[in-house]
């Protein structure tokens, strides 16, 4: 049923279209969706709340040692060669579609460019 459904609105609480579900959920509601199914000719109103709160510690994706897949434009030079230096495989090097390998995700690179 979901697959037939395309969301094309997204509301956060407050915005116009929410304030009376805002009323009836209050700081539980994270989001409203306007969705339309194609095959029925319907729009809905769906609802995002938050029903459980405990406290907890986040999980991660990634741990320190896992590698993982980054892909950098052949023009970055000194970003391919950072990542290298950080432990980075080197994966293969193509002019056009740009440098594809591997690092720690624990790895620290700057990744702003440098003029």
């Amino acid at each position: 049923m979901l697959r037939d459904m395309k969301a094309d609105t997204h509301l956060k609480p407050g915005q116009k279209g929410t304030r009376k579900l805002l009323e009836q959920y209050g700081n539980r509601l994270l989001c409203v969706r306007y969705r339309y199914d194609e095959k029925r000719q319907v729009r809905m109103k769906t609802v995002e709340i938050i029903v459980d709160e405990r406290p907890g510690t986040q999980h991660l994706r990634y741990r320190e040692q896992d590698i993982v897949a980054v892909m950098v434009p052949y023009a970055e030079k000194a970003i391919r060669e950072r990542l290298k230096a950080a432990g980075g495989g080197d994966g293969t090097r193509r002019k056009n579609s740009g440098w594809s390998g591997s690092a720690p995700s624990g790895a620290t690179v700057n990744w702003q460019r440098e003029y």
